[in-house]
């Protein structure tokens, strides 16, 4: 599994050391574990998981800038895409969060596992924890986790003005266009949607930069549940 795990990065040029794969292998070994107990991940073949979770998450690498400290991932679920990025980036701060306890349960257990000190797990919805985090992470990360009017409200309010906010979705996504009202309240605007391909599969793979231009109003995101049932 480690040469299948080099081999992918390889494929999309990604650095790696030896200590980045062993954690990633450990994480690995975790993630099965748990999961053969407590249900956090449909994906359970090895080289599934390695591609489909791993290497997906990793293809934000190239995204990534040297400036870019404070990274929030809501609705992060075992860990994707900001447990592989934090593991990859020691010099950056991962925010990783997550509504559902047996999933923020496990990533303290990896954190744990692998010294991750970098890393910083809370249990909550995004609505509940905006208190004291309005617009302090350069950037916010999701990774297929509900519409893309409904995920904007819960990232944006996190954002710093001229932070980005990254959602990995499938190609062919119609959500941008349902999207715009939501980012114009949002102060918000789409600035670039890059292509990936993963090595083995090779299926297609789509990141969204959005870039915030203003402070959003206070009153974002709304009570809990509120952006889901009345999308902006």
């Amino acid at each position: 599994m480690k040469e299948y795990f080099e081999k992918g990065l390889e494929k999309i040029g990604m650095f790696f050391d030896e200590d980045k794969i062993e954690k990633s292998l450990k994480y690995l070994k975790l993630l099965k574990e748990y999961n053969s107990h407590t249900n956090i991940t449909a994906i359970r073949e090895d080289k599934d998981i390695v591609e489909k979770h791993f290497i997906d998450s990793l293809l934000l690498q190239s995204l990534l800038r040297k400036e870019d400290r404070e990274i929030i991932d809501i609705g992060t679920g075992a860990g994707f895409p900001g447990m592989p990025l934090a593991i990859f980036n020691l010099d950056k701060n991962f925010t990783l969060v997550d509504s559902i306890q047996k999933k923020t349960k496990f990533l303290e257990l990896v954190k744990d596992e692998l010294k991750l000190e970098n890393v910083k797990i809370l249990c909550g919805r995004a609505e509940e924890l905006i208190e004291g985090k309005r617009e302090t992470y350069d950037v916010g990360l999701c990774r297929g986790v509900s519409n893309l009017s409904v995920i904007l409200e819960y990232e944006m309010p996190f954002i710093k003005v001229g932070g980005r906010f990254l959602p990995q979705k499938l190609v062919g996504t119609t959500e941008t266009l349902a999207a715009e009202k939501a980012l114009k309240v949002l102060n918000s605007r789409i600035v670039k949607q890059h292509e990936f391909i993963l090595p083995y599969s090779n299926e297609k793979r789509l990141v969204i930069e959005i870039i915030k231009d203003k402070k959003v109003d206070k009153k974002y995101p709304r009570k809990t549940g509120i952006p889901l049932k009345k999308p902006l």
